[in-house]
């Protein structure tokens, strides 16, 4: 069940208004959680409140996942991505000259001249 919100303490349903008219504020009772949504769109649900209460972090939560935005939060999501796939290549990188090392420093240690039985299985 979805209750409309019209006052709260930090007054967040009328400025939320003051950024577009379209915009309410319902308590989701089924989810335990705050909603905004839009009379602009068909389906009105916009977005769902991350936190317990309405406070200024909705306001920014807003201004921020406004579509004005949109472009600005996929070049956001982009360079992120790309920071993450550098950052995933380099600890692969690092990981495969680590079995390197590893495995240069085991045939330096081991006589490897005798290759007559390399193949054979030695039973105990």
């Amino acid at each position: 069940m979805l209750i409309k919100i019209t006052n709260d303490v930090h007054d967040i349903s009328n400025r939320l208004k003051e950024i577009d008219g379209s915009y309410f504020v319902v308590f989701n009772t089924t989810k335990n959680c705050f909603e905004v949504h839009s009379t602009k769109q068909k389906q009105t649900f916009c977005v769902r409140v991350p936190y317990k209460c309405l406070d200024k972090r909705t306001i920014d939560l807003i201004l921020k996942t406004r579509r004005e935005n949109f472009d600005k939060i996929v070049a956001e999501i982009d360079k992120q991505n790309a920071m993450l796939d550098t950052q995933n290549k380099k600890e692969i990188q690092n990981l495969v000259e680590f079995k390197e090392k590893e495995m240069f420093d085991y045939a330096k240690k081991h006589d490897a001249t005798n290759f007559n039985d390399a193949y054979t299985t030695k039973w105990a």
